[in-house]
This record gives C-alpha cells, structure tokens and sequence, in this order.
C-alpha cells in the first residue's frame, strides 16, 4: 500500500492511534514498525502511535486519546484560563488514586500527574477547546480551590496573580467556589484568602 493508505488512517484519529485501531483496519503490526522505520510514524509508548505531520499533533490529541480520564488541572488549568502567563513545563492532570501509576509512564508530551480521590474528580469537571480538540479540565471555582490547597507546593507569583486574576474574573462562580471548598474540605481558607480580595 502506498505512504498515503497508511496515512488516512492516522488522519481518522487525529493522527494518534492505538495498534487496536491499526489492526482493525486490516493491518498488520509489523507495518507500523516499518513505518517507524522510515520516519512516518513516531511510538508515543507502548500501543499508540503518532503520524509525523509538518505540524505536530496537538498535545490535546495525545492526552486524550492516552489518557481520556485524565483531567488537566493546577497550573495547566490556570494557563487555559489565562491566570498566569507562564507555559507549564508540563501537563498537570489529575487521575484516580486507584490507578495502576505504571500507566502513566510517558517521555512526551512531558506531564505531571496528581493522583487523588476518586470523589474528588467530579468536582467542576468541565471541558474547554485547545487547538481545535476538546479537553477535559477542572472549572475556575475548582482550580482556584486547587490552587488553595495546594499553595505551599506552588511558586508564590504564580499563586497570588493566579488569585488576583481570578477575583477579577466575570465568569468566576463564588457560589460554585464554595460549595466546591465545602466538599474539599478547605472552606475556611477559601473564604479567608478570597475574603481579601473581593
């Protein structure tokens, strides 16, 4: 089959694939090592794969497609809402505490992972666009409660504009903020450090 066969394929998937998707359509595995080969296709980690476009593939794809319970959260989320200016080094995504951690072994795109409880992760889950694909995040109420509790592991500029962007907010949800800090367990520091801003 010619380049542009094999090719389509990744294009049906955003240009990352599992070798399950490869397989179906009738491929064997040994292609893809022959591609690798050639340059076309890049080994994301062990069963998916990436077509090397002139244009990389957007990280939402490969998050997605690796990780679809995974949530961005912290400083990732504060970037897509646009509360601080600094590119993360790297993703900040929240996954169950019940997971396998060798999973979530991966060079690229670079990612931090936070394993926390599972009732946690249903706490202003939401979605936003990124590059054209949806992804899944944590609402501002929520990363601003995630900010809070973890304020001692973060760089202390990027907390205070981080809070100072989100008191001027006019999609922030106060209601939303609280009831979110009740369930987390962090109401009074919530009410006692936005109580300063507001």
């Amino acid at each position: 089959m010619r380049i542009e066969g094999y090719k389509e394929v990744f294009d049906k998937h955003n240009g990352v694939i599992k070798l399950s998707d490869f397989t179906k359509e009738g491929f064997h595995n040994t292609v893809l090592d022959n591609l690798i080969e050639k340059g076309y296709v890049m080994k994301i980690k062990t069963g998916y794969y990436e077509w090397q476009y002139k244009e990389p593939v957007s990280d939402a794809v490969i998050i997605g497609k690796l990780f679809p319970e995974g949530i961005i959260c912290l400083e990732s989320a504060l970037y897509l809402y646009g509360y601080t200016d600094r590119t993360p080094m790297a993703w900040h995504i929240a996954v169950s505490k019940n997971k396998t951690k060798s999973k979530y072994n991966i060079d690229y795109p670079p990612m931090k992972f936070y394993f926390i409880i599972e009732r946690y992760l249903e706490i202003g889950k939401t979605t936003v666009t990124f590059e054209g694909h949806e992804m899944r995040v944590f609402d501002r109420d929520r990363t601003i409660c995630d900010v809070l509790r973890y304020e001692n592991k973060m760089d202390k500029e990027v907390f205070n504009k981080a809070i100072r962007a989100y008191v001027k907010d006019s999609k922030k949800n106060i209601n939303h903020l609280i009831e979110y800090a009740k369930k987390m367990d962090i109401e009074k520091k919530v009410r006692r450090t936005i109580g300063m801003w507001l």
